[in-house]
């Protein structure tokens, strides 16, 4: 409850007064990595792969992490104080925008991110252009502070679902009404995943996106952020594909898997330090 009290305190603040927040995030996330050293060895661990086993360029990357995760809860203060109406214009350069209209034609559209910068950003943008979403999302405890982060959220312009039996319901009426869906998909939340090859490794991702995808007709929209020293935005937007229904139902979700997993991997590898996940990743996530 300590956490949900000053976060009540200091987001207002933080939110009308960003730029100093973000420089002190920077500096919260170079003290954390300097002194939580089991933390910043498993963050080193999760980037190698991506850094085609070079220590120096992973550890460097884990720093750029770190910070990435303090600057991240900057981002929730902002939402609901930003102009939105000019968050694009002003922060957002988009890779692949002969994509865009993918994400606005009148069917179901499932945008498939990880936790890459910070995705919620994104979702400003798409909003101002006239689109609204369900956002699928981890349950935090306690859950007062989970309804305080959803409140938080859905002033990004969308409404925030946790990842479950609920949730799934509400993607798939959000999908059949020809509606968005928005999650990240490189974390196993339910241990039930498919089993991929990401940079070089075997990991379990969620089937959940592709199961959706293949039941609704859905268009998966892979959509990756890299950030900036504050919120300025480069949004990478790659070719969206469907998820066919074959005879052969566990072999059509591991493509699919696959297939965005493979783009995640370029992704990471480009620039490693994006990724914001703290977790023993490769062996809470392992396969095969």
């Amino acid at each position: 409850m300590l956490t949900l009290a000053l976060m009540r305190i200091v987001v207002p603040i933080a939110g009308r007064l960003p730029q100093p927040f973000y420089a002190l995030a920077w500096l919260a996330g170079a003290l954390a990595w300097r002194l939580r050293r089991t933390a910043r060895r498993r963050t080193i661990r999760n980037l190698l792969p991506a850094c085609d086993g070079d220590r120096d360029r992973a550890r460097k990357a884990t720093l750029q992490s770190f910070r990435n995760v303090a600057r991240y809860y900057v981002d929730l203060a902002t939402l609901p104080y930003r102009d939105h109406a000019s968050f694009e214009r002003d922060h957002v350069r988009v890779v692949g925008a002969e994509h865009i209209p993918c994400l606005f034609a009148p069917r179901p559209t499932i945008i498939a991110s990880a936790h890459t910068g910070n995705p919620e950003l994104a979702l400003i943008a798409i909003a101002q252009r006239g689109r609204s979403w369900v956002e699928l999302v981890e349950a935090l405890e306690p859950p007062g502070l989970g309804r305080y982060l959803t409140r938080l959220r859905e002033a990004a312009g969308g409404r925030v679902a946790e990842v479950g039996v609920a949730g799934t319901r509400t993607a798939l009426r959000e999908l059949r009404g020809q509606g968005m869906v928005a999650l990240l998909a490189d974390r196993d939340l339910g241990g039930s995943g498919v089993c991929v090859t990401l940079v070089g490794r075997l990991v379990r991702l969620p089937r959940g996106p592709w199961e959706l995808a293949r039941r609704t007709g859905a268009t998966v929209v892979p959509l990756f952020l890299a950030r900036g020293f504050a919120d300025d935005l480069t949004v990478r937007i790659d070719e969206p594909f469907a998820v066919p229904a074959t005879a052969d139902h566990e072999a059509d979700v591991r493509a699919a898997a696959q297939r965005w997993a493979d783009l995640l991997s370029a992704h990471l590898r480009r620039d490693p330090g994006q990724w914001t996940v703290l977790e023993d990743y490769w062996r809470v996530h392992a396969c095969g």
